[in-house]
């Protein structure tokens, strides 16, 4: 029960920050590439965190790196609902 526990949370925790991320972007972008900014800070600022964990980086990576390529797929689909309807 634990394991799926921290999984949805590192679900949610992905999802919130990448939309969070790309809707602050969106201000200053177009919608796509926001969300592929958004996904490039976050793998960057995760990336050098994970890398300074030493012998439990592994298991870090796979807390952010499998949720945030879920919900990849999301982001973008939104941002190509959100450029269709605004033109951009």
């Amino acid at each position: 029960m634990i394991p799926f526990a921290f999984g949805l949370f590192a679900l949610a925790y992905s999802g919130l920050v990448l939309f969070t991320v790309a809707s602050s972007l969106r201000r200053l972008m177009p919608p796509m590439r926001a969300a592929l900014g958004a996904f490039a800070l976050s793998v960057l600022v995760h990336g050098a965190t994970t890398l300074m964990l030493g012998e439990e980086a592994p298991l870090a990576l796979y807390f952010w790196g499998i949720p945030h390529l879920l919900i990849l797929p999301l982001l973008l689909l939104s941002a190509r609902r959100q450029s269709n309807s605004t033109g951009a």
